[in-house]
């Protein structure tokens, strides 16, 4: 069983070069944030020191390895689906599915197992620099020095290893259920959209973002109110991400409207390959509305815990203008008095904000780095191995640009279902945000980073785009007789 999943691993390496990569950037980081974790401890610079490296271990690490849990997922499960010819015709001829199971997990771990090893060395090689740039941003105080951790290489290899292979059995685990005439009849005619098992999950996850509401609604204070609303937002995207493949065929007919009425040739035949193939629609939206939702959910908890962390000291700073002109008979030097305290709020103000603004810079990184990862490798994959129906359209009269016009359609239709269904849900959040702060709708849209929330989705239209046109380029090199005859 072990040399059957190492060739298989080794024979399907492209396929998991996707999952490779984000393995070795979860490792790298975990480690990074273990080992600072670990050197600050040791260095004995206070409690202060320990509990912003504690936070931020929490909060960049419990982002990305969601993140990075929900891609491998993704790409795993579009792997399965691919696979599923191979996998009914061993069912037939004997293989049980506790076999095929250990298959997938097996290959999962192979690739794992590497890519966290790597991940590891390279983590340790940063150590140094951000432990410097912690230190210059004020985030850290001085004292931690870089060096070999051993509780960090763990914890980044092990966790790595673990969100993997829990990944593996997650995506392996439905499409193993099906008896094998379905999984060969499937391969070919997609019968069934909805998993059971992403159904009840995603009855689960509304059910705790309902709880997580209902929870911080009953505690008072606006920081309160912001937690509540990026909790929702959270598990409201992990709902929707699971109910994608219910939704992606009337998101996907809506969005393919355009094209229809642009293009009569490429824009209709998009969009019926959209309509018609809802699973590879569903993986290749699912990195854009993960991408886009948390992107957009951390920029506008930010702009809005920054305003109200900005009201108590413009408060106080009136309160004490007030003063200083009741007193302006007094001495000048108790004028230089209040002025000093009149000072020290927005100082102290400022310097939280410029701590939030690299704590932000902290988390979108990652984030950014892991969502452009899978969106692009869930694209090329996807594009990739429709190789013979891209053959069949080009031997039945489709010219190159028809066919790169219709894949440019079916980008902005993988976009546009992913954004519409980020955008739904963070609108969702912020307006329950907006009722517990007594805002309304236009003055919480004026504290909205609209550039960067439209820098968001102007990246993920362009790495859709390069996502899908690259490698049909590549494969559209090939004859069509001899794609057609290697199908064959």
């Amino acid at each position: 069983m072990f040399s059957l999943v190492l060739a298989s691993a080794r024979t399907r390496l492209w396929q998991y070069a996707g999952v490779l990569v984000v393995v070795v950037m979860s490792s790298a980081l975990v480690t990074v944030l273990a080992t600072v974790l670990d050197r600050v401890h040791r260095a004995d610079v206070g409690q202060g020191s320990v509990k912003s490296a504690e936070s931020l271990l929490g909060l960049v690490g419990g982002t990305s390895g969601l993140t990075a849990w929900l891609l491998v997922v993704n790409t795993t499960s579009l792997v399965v689906q691919q696979r599923r010819r191979e996998t009914g015709a061993l069912r037939t001829i004997g293989a049980t599915v506790r076999q095929l199971r250990l298959q997938f997990v097996g290959e999962a771990a192979v690739i794992s197992l590497l890519g966290a090893s790597a991940g590891a060395g390279i983590g340790l090689a940063a150590v140094g620099p951000v432990l410097d740039w912690l230190v210059r941003n004020d985030v850290l105080d001085p004292g931690p020095t870089a060096g070999l951790s051993v509780p960090g290489v763990a914890a980044g290899v092990l966790c790595t290893v673990a969100i993997a292979l829990i990944a593996a059995w997650t995506a392996a685990n439905g499409p193993l259920r099906t008896s094998p005439v379905a999984a060969l009849r499937e391969a070919e005619v997609e019968r069934r959209a909805m998993p059971v098992g992403r159904a009840v999950g995603a009855l689960v996850m509304l059910g705790l973002a309902w709880a997580a509401w209902d929870w911080y609604g009953r505690r008072s204070g606006p920081h309160e109110a912001i937690n509540g609303a990026m909790a929702l937002c959270l598990l409201l995207i992990l709902s929707v991400w699971l109910l994608i493949p219910l939704l992606v065929r009337p998101v996907a007919a809506l969005c393919g409207m355009p094209g229809r009425l642009l293009s009569r040739y490429s824009g209709t035949l998009a969009a019926a390959n959209s309509a018609t193939a809802t699973r590879r629609v569903a993986a290749m939206a699912g990195p854009v509305l993960i991408a886009a939702g948390l992107s957009a959910m951390l920029l506008c908890g930010n702009a809005v815990s920054r305003e109200v962390e900005s009201r108590p000291a413009q408060v106080q700073t009136q309160v004490q203008t007030q003063v200083q002109t009741q007193v302006q008979a007094q001495a000048q030097g108790e004028v230089n008095g209040h002025a000093r305290v009149q000072a020290g709020p927005g100082s102290r103000a400022e310097r939280q904000q410029d701590r939030n603004a690299v704590g932000m810079r902290i988390l979108m990184t990652p984030l950014i780095a892991f969502s452009g990862i899978g969106i692009l490798n869930t694209l090329l994959l996807a594009t990739r191995r429709r190789r013979q129906e891209f053959a069949v359209l080009r031997l039945t009269g489709s010219t190159r640009g028809q066919m790169l016009r219709m894949l440019g359609w079916e980008s902005a239709v993988v976009v546009l279902s992913g954004l519409s269904a980020a955008a739904t849900v963070v609108g969702a959040s912020l307006g329950g945000l907006s009722t517990r702060l007594d805002l309304s709708p236009a003055e919480l849209a004026d504290l909205l980073p609209w550039g960067q929330l439209a820098q968001v989705g102007a990246g993920c239209a362009g790495l859709g785009l390069l996502g899908v046109v690259v490698p049909g380029l590549l494969v559209m090199r090939v004859r069509p007789s001899q794609t057609a005859r290697d199908a064959s």
